[in-house]
């Protein structure tokens, strides 16, 4: 009953990490529709359209005048309306009126005739060319600021990367001589060298670079993975197909219990009783591990793990000693991890 449970919350986490993408998705694709859309009306209502009765010399020369600029830049979010699609029961009267101009300046802009008749879909030039000019300027020089800013941008990028590779340099170097003179001090010659040592001296939480190499990691698939030991006590209970679901990992109240592998966290929490504080951690499609009986969380349930972090602090909750209990689930069926794990402990 508590396996089936287990089953059904990975496929709930799981679940809803789809649902995200896909609700996500969506947004996009709308926000892209929608961009498109208003950059096609836009190009449309900036073609001057006339009454086929004022096709004269003095309409052609009215809309060359009047072209709205479509490339000089992002328009400005204040501007006047430039144009004025005509709908139905419209008059040059009523679209004077709401444009703040004369029947005679519509006239004028648009070439039009005292006679001349309204179409249905016509696109009528409701600004003066001074107007239009002052507009495009200004359109013109948000696009000039912008492309100097870009270049300033592009310019300072690889001055930037230079400092930032010799940082890191540096930064390594440093934190390699701190990790050498830990484990001269602190680790002894058999484990000093071990897996798990190395997964613990980089063990600190991921940067924005990883934590995207790790969620891409999550969702490919995968033949195996390679697992660091999640804590450093001895195996007090191993694995036996169809009676126990893992291993269990003895210790002390509130030894560290480190991420076996680079993952991202399905689950944090006590919603399985018999497991009391688990988390669980995707690798890749394939496999994931989980760690139960935790005196305290330290991470929630979305973030990106590195292998040898630490995610939790051992405990004894709803069990009978101080131990977490490991599972390695391939397809959410629990595997011996032994296999996984480094040799020469347990």
């Amino acid at each position: 009953m508590v396996e089936k449970r287990f089953d059904r919350t990975i496929k709930a986490s799981l679940a809803g990490v789809w649902v995200a993408l896909a609700v996500g998705g969506c947004a996009n694709v709308g926000q892209q529709g929608a961009q498109s859309g208003a950059a096609a009306a836009t190009a449309a209502s900036a073609v001057p359209v006339t009454d086929a009765s004022a096709a004269t010399a003095a309409t052609a020369g009215s809309g060359a005048q009047l072209k709205i600029d479509a490339d000089a830049g992002t328009p400005l979010k204040k501007s006047p309306p430039l144009v004025y699609r005509v709908k139905r029961g419209d008059t040059l009267a009523r679209i004077a009126q709401h444009h703040h101009c004369s029947v005679r300046q519509l006239q004028a802009w648009n070439g039009l005739k005292a006679k001349s008749r309204l179409k249905l879909g016509q696109v009528l030039h409701v600004a003066s060319p001074e107007t239009v000019r002052a507009v495009n300027a200004a359109n013109a020089a948000a696009a000039a600021s912008a492309k100097a800013a870009a270049a300033s941008a592009s310019a300072a990028a690889p001055m930037a990367q230079q400092a930032g590779a010799s940082t890191n340099s540096a930064a390594a170097g440093a934190s390699a001589s701190v990790a050498a003179a830990a484990s001269a001090s602190q680790a002894t010659p058999a484990t000093s060298a071990t897996p798990t040592a190395v997964a613990q001296a980089n063990s600190a939480a991921p940067n924005a670079a990883e934590a995207r190499e790790v969620a891409q990691q999550t969702a490919r698939h995968a033949n195996g993975v390679a697992l660091a030991w999640p804590a450093g006590g001895r195996v007090v209970e191993g694995f036996q197909a169809g009676e126990t679901r893992g291993i269990e990992i003895g210790g002390k109240p509130g030894d560290p219990v480190r991420a076996a592998a680079d993952g991202k966290v399905m689950y944090a929490g006590t919603g399985l009783n018999s497991y009391g504080s688990l988390i669980i951690v995707q690798h890749n499609k394939d496999f994931l591990t989980a760690y139960s009986h935790n005196r305290k969380l330290l991470v929630k349930i979305g973030d990106i793990v590195r292998q040898g972090q630490q995610i939790a602090e051992m405990g004894d909750e709803n069990n009978s000693r101080v131990s977490v209990g490991f599972e390695l689930r391939r397809d959410g069926k629990p595997i011996d991890p032994m296999p996984y794990l480094p040799q020469g402990r347990g």
